[in-house]
């Protein structure tokens, strides 16, 4: 049986759009380089159209169209490695028709690392060019237009060793290539060749230093306009310094048949190396711009923006996007590019013609795109969409690809000439909002200021004159008097805006200080208007007022300090429809879905007394008050309905329930002890399901999380217990102010704010919807969702004025999601096979579900349901157990001792739901210690271990990095200590327990000194602080392995009988046959891989009763990034009715069988499941996941 690749979620590593000409239009695709395949998606379907294998096994590292714009109809180049191919228009289509599936015959192999790549944009006979990674160019064509390839190495003037490089074709046969060295330089290198009498030239034109760091990424800009008025080009660098910078290539535009403008120079390498003081003098002068400071880590790449076309007569505006290991991208803008004067002009030393040079610039920062999670955006291409604006992809370790329209400066839209539409497009949008637009407005833009009051200056008082004795006894000053000065009168008060409240899904109404009240209005000629209180309240909202809105039915209600309670509604205006008597501290509106009333909750100030008032839509002047007695200390911050009761959310984080029909008091409540709120809740909401009544509900809150809980009524001495169940609580990736929650279809979207950002966030699909720099949460706004596109409309006050951002899509689109950012570490399958829990160095734990109905290959593989959020220290295993009523348990442990117990469940509405049961506390003193491993057994029957003492109990082994086992009883009630154990020195590696039916259960390990223990139980132990503790001691030791024991998998072949497979950092597998009275090694595979076999699992049996023969079938995967299949032949022997394995034979296969290449950097592990097929699924996980089929 053949080992076959059947999924892959890796890193992406290489992206290229390419416009394929469909009549008169272009169809945008994708071309996504991920593992050793090419994955082409269209863009606008988001859909992933076709697939090949370019490599037999090497990961695709660069892909490159022909063409600055991505236009069709071209040859395609393909590298990864020394590996390359080229492609022309007929094998993509072949590719996209689905005849390809395969292009490994058509793989080359270069003479050493390629690094870029550029294909002539002038003919395509003219080839492409390839940058080696010692600064060696090679010319790469077709021979007669047949796929044969002609390699040309073209003479090399450098022999550096570079980490970057950057190609751009300046006409038919020149050639500027921008190589970034290993030791900080950037070497400028003219190449010149003739096709067809084979001549060639080449040299360096400069080496620009002062990075102080490899230089890990380069571009050469397209021809812009100077401000000279001169076309010329730019060059962008960043570095292991993180700095960016822009280098003025002007000086430097001869062409190689001219006079270089520098000499060869003798000079040392090396981040020590002595740099003559013409070239570091004439280097800093070409660096016109530096940039700093927006990464929190190394930058890997730069690309410019500029405009489609540089304008005849201005300076073209430049931008520069950089890509970060902190997976964001960061977008820059050149500022004071100016034209040169004649006192920048500078004299070579070496006798070099005199440059003028630009004046130093700066490179500012414009804005930053963070959609990725994890370490590391590794791809990205730029195609320019319009004059302005582009398209930006981008791929990353997490193996997510994003795709976004970006514009030059930031500026989306000429917001300053458009007149504001309020009204949502029912159909299709127009152009103009499909992309995010804002607007800022002060409140005299808006309306029109109040006359200021008269000023009154007070009367100059003048006082009495005061006779004094003058020096010859005369009266003095008789006649003066002193005066005051002039006082300054007050400056007069300004009006600005005070509170916001929405009456439409992008229409807001604001009150300002003074107790005006504004409304957006669809009227484009009048796009505000100012609403009037009824006669003899103007005044009610002046410096004080309170406002909420209820947006599905265009209504307001408003109140001040006086305690009137006034609505504001398309039809009727502003009207009074409560007086509560005191002064209102906050009006929630509780949202009823399917209900003919609307209910708005009021709360006093310094009262512990809130009024339920209620609203008719058909007849809005019918109002019902209603006074609840609020808990002592409660203060209300958020209100909802379930089942229709009303659910108070307070400022400390209790919840309190009232039900109308019962009275002013709350309902008894009995809450989840696992429910754990430690600041504000700030929204409650119905979690949408297909009951008709809904009992789930999601509370968000100020601590960093959210919440989703069941509420049920049972009775209880003849009164109603509200009981509380929490069903999934998580913390998010930004936080941890969490202001609300709201659903978009079956999709949980979330917003609040971080720092000074605010952020909508898809929690069901992982997915930033909207990031706005607002200025932080201490200000006033109103957020609303607009669920029919799936975007945003965000209103907010910052500096004295009105910011509105609207937007009717998410800021990206999410071509393929992704997984884990980093390594992934350890991987459980759940003993049904229905879930897939991973855990990487994000400390993340994930849950996938695998979908393998899927005969094209082009859709189901891994879905990620849900992301757990806990672990601050790297996680080592992860295990799955469930309980005899069917619920699912997962059990996570790793470093600082954190051990973690979740119950799983399904959510109706939501999804998947994980809570937190449980956490370890018995920890040492420094708590430093690493679980390495732990081995969970449900205990449903006590007769299975006499040491079970009461039903649905665990049995949690654990071993510790300081060579300890413990072993733990968890029930709902938390931990018990069991027993301990202490190895030799060496660190243990695994740990299983061996559960036997027939006699005493064993403990097995394997560790760092490649032996694997037997572990029993001593009859006398010690006696803890719980009682009796047992002690476990090593009964038997076996050497399987010279070094470490990385992996290990056991499989039961009797009641009391296990065959151990093990991988060692020895390159080798071995197998153990354990029984009851016996521990043998009975085969060993030395060099099975070359390199640590660091996973392995079993894959299937079968045993064959009439020759007493069976056939066992494991599955490897090693540093060599191999993964092989092992087929075992055992001989069986019956002793006393008891099957017993007295042989194992290694029995050879075909190597093209049973070996197959991962594209998985450092695999980590390996796991396997049952599939739908009958197969059994291998996981590979590492730097991504792969799923095979052995």
């Amino acid at each position: 049986m053949t080992t076959q690749l059947a999924y892959t979620l890796g890193p992406i590593t290489a992206l290229a759009q390419y416009c394929q000409a469909e009549g008169t239009e272009q169809n945008e695709l994708l071309l996504v380089g991920e593992g050793a395949f090419l994955k082409i998606y269209e863009v606008k379907s988001s859909k992933l159209i076709a697939q090949c294998r370019v490599f037999k096994s090497q990961t695709v590292h660069g892909i490159a169209v022909q063409g600055h714009h991505g236009s069709g109809n071209g040859p395609l180049a393909i590298w990864g490695g020394r590996s390359f191919t080229l492609l022309d228009d007929v094998d993509l289509k072949n590719i996209i028709s689905g005849a390809v599936k395969s292009l490994v015959s058509n793989e080359k192999v270069a003479p050493d690392w390629l690094l870029a790549c550029a294909i002539s944009p002038f003919d395509a006979s003219g080839g492409c060019i390839f940058i080696t990674a010692h600064s060696v160019a090679l010319h790469v064509s077709s021979l007669d237009c047949s796929k044969q390839l002609s390699v040309r190495r073209l003479s090399s003037p450098s022999r550096s060793i570079l980490y970057s490089a950057n190609i751009v074709w300046t006409s038919e046969s020149s050639i500027m290539v921008a190589a970034g060295t290993v030791f900080g330089e950037i070497e400028i290198i003219a190449l010149k060749m003739s096709i067809s009498d084979s001549t060639e030239s080449s040299e360096v034109l400069f080496t620009l230093t002062g990075h102080e760091g490899s230089i890990f990424g380069v571009q050469i800009s397209p021809e812009i306009r100077g401000p000279d008025g001169q076309l010329t080009r730019l060059l962008a660098s960043c570095s292991d310094d993180r700095t960016i910078r822009l280098w003025d290539l002007s000086p430097l535009n001869s062409h190689p048949t001219d006079p270089p403008l520098t000499k060869r120079l003798l000079k040392d390498t090396g981040f020590g190396g002595v740099v003559p003081d013409s070239q570091g003098i004439l280097s800093e002068k070409l660096c016109i711009a530096t940039g700093m400071g927006a990464h929190a880590s190394r930058i890997w790449q730069v690309k410019f923006i500029t405009p489609r076309q540089p304008d005849s007569e201005k300076t073209t505006p430049v931008n520069v996007l950089s890509f970060g290991e902190d997976s964001t991208v960061q977008q820059w803008g050149l500022d004071g590019w100016s034209k040169a004067s004649n006192d920048n002009a500078t004299q070579d030393t070496l006798g070099l013609e005199k440059l003028t040079l630009k004046p130093k610039a700066t490179l500012t920062h414009i804005q930053e795109f963070s959609h990725h999670t994890g370490k590391h955006i590794w791809s990205s291409s730029l195609l320019p969409t319009g004059q302005l604006q582009s398209r930006l992809a981008t791929g990353g370790a997490d193996g997510a690809v994003s795709v976004f329209d970006i514009f030059l400066d930031g500026q989306q839209l000429d917001q300053e000439s458009e007149q504001m539409t309020h009204d949502a497009p029912s159909d299709g949008l127009p152009e103009s909002h499909r992309h995010a637009r804002s607007w800022i407005k002060s409140l005299d833009d808006i309306v029109e200021p109040l006359p200021l009051p008269p000023i009154v200056e007070d009367p100059v008082v003048q006082d009495a004159p005061v006779a004094t004795e003058s020096k010859d006894g005369g009266p003095e000053g008789a006649a003066k008097s002193k005066k005051k000065k002039k006082k300054k009168p007050p400056a007069a008060p300004k009006d600005s805006f005070n509170k916001y409240a929405l009456v439409g899904p992008n229409k807001v109404l604001f009150t300002t200080n003074f107790g005006r009240v504004v409304v957006q209005s669809a009227n484009p000629a009048r796009p505000w208007l100012e609403l009037s209180l009824p006669a003899g309240s103007e005044s009610d909202l002046k410096s004080y007022s309170v406002v909420t809105g209820i947006p599905e039915h265009g209504i307001a209600i408003l109140a001040g300090a006086n305690g009137k309670v006034y609505m504001h509604s398309p039809s009727q205006g502003i009207e009074q429809i409560a007086d509560l008597k005191q002064k209102v501290a906050g009006l929630f509106y509780i949202p009823r879905p399917g209900s003919d009333t609307l209910r708005v909750l009021a709360t006093l100030l310094g009262s512990s007394e809130a009024t339920v008032i209620t609203l008719r839509p058909a007849s809005l002047g019918k109002v019902d008050v209603q006074v609840i007695n609020l808990p002592p200390g409660f203060v209300v911050t958020s209100a909802g309905d379930i089942c229709e009761m009303i659910v108070l959310g307070s400022r400390n984080g209790k919840i309190a329930v009232y039900s109308l029909d019962a009275g002013a008091n709350e309902l008894m409540i009995a809450i989840d002890d696992n429910f754990k709120c430690h600041d504000a809740i700030t929204s409650i909401i119905r979690v949408p399901e297909t009951l008709e009544n809904p009992s789930h509900f999601v509370l968000t809150a100020r601590d960093g999380t959210y919440a989703i809980l069941y509420a049920g009524v049972e009775p209880l001495d003849g009164e109603a217990l509200i009981l509380v169940k929490l069903v999934h609580q998580a913390s998010l990736p930004f936080g941890p102010m969490i202001e609300g929650a709201s659903f978009c279809g079956t999709s949980l979207i979330l917003h609040g704010f971080r720092s000074k950002t605010f952020i909508v966030w898809n929690e069901t699909d992982q997915l930033e919807i909207c990031r706005v720099d607002c200025g932080g949460a201490h200000r006033s706004y109103v957020y609303s969702l607009l669920p029919q596109y799936g975007g945003t409309y965000f209103a907010y006050t910052k500096a004295s004025k009105l910011h509105i951002h609207e937007q009717y899509y998410p800021s990206h689109k999410l071509l393929k999601p992704g997984g884990h950012g980093r390594e992934i570490k350890c991987c459980a399958v759940s003993p049904d096979q229905r879930f897939i829990a991973t855990a990487a160095e994000d400390t993340n734990i994930r849950i996938w579900g695998y979908d393998d109905n899927h005969g094209d290959g082009l859709s189901g593989g891994l879905k990620c349901y849900v992301t757990l959020r806990k672990h601050s220290a790297g996680i080592q295993h992860l295990q799955w157990a469930v309980s005899p009523d069917g619920e699912y348990y997962l059990f996570s442990g790793g470093g600082c001792e954190e051990f973690y117990v979740w119950a799983i469940s399904d959510v109706p509405g939501f999804g998947l739901g994980a809570v937190c049961e449980a956490t370890l506390d018995d920890l040492s003193e420094d708590r430093d210690l690493r679980i390495m491993g732990f081995d969970v057994n449900a205990v449903s029957n006590p007769l299975e271990l006499n040491m079970a003492k009461k039903p649905s109990m665990y049995l949690i082994t654990m071993a510790f990095s300081d060579s300890t086992i413990r072993s733990y009883w968890y029930t709902e009630e938390g931990f018990q200590k069991f027993g301990y154990g202490r190895y030799t020195s060496s660190c243990i590696t695994q740990i299983r327990m061996l559960i036997s039916a027939e006699t005493d259960s064993r403990v097995l390990t394997a560790s760092t000194d490649g032996h694997l223990a037997l572990w029993t139980v001593d009859e006398d132990g010690d006696d803890g602080e719980d009682g009796e503790l047992t002690k476990f001691s090593v009964t038997q030791r076996i050497k399987v392995h010279q070094s470490a024991i990385l992996s290990l998998d056991t499989l039961p072949t009797g009641p009391d009988d296990f065959l151990i497979a093990t991988g060692g950092d020895d390159n080798a597998i071995s197998l153990v046959f354990l029984s009851a009275d016996e521990c043998s090694l009975r085969l060993t595979v030395p060099s099975a891989h070359a390199a640590a076999v660091s996973g392995l699992s079993f894959v299937g049996h079968s045993h064959n009763s009439a020759d007493r023969t069976g056939i066992f079938r494991i599955c490897t995967v090693g540093g060599d990034q191999k993964v092989k299949t092992w087929e075992f032949k055992a001989i069986v022997e019956v002793e006393q009715g008891k099957l017993k394995i007295s042989e194992l034979v290694w029995q050879e296969a075909g190597v093209g069988d049973m070996t197959t290449t991962t594209n998985v950097p450092d695999a980590a592990g390996l796991a396997s499941f049952g599939g739908h097929c009958g197969h059994t699924h291998c996981l590979v996980y590492g730097n991504g996941m792969e799923v095979f089929d052995a």
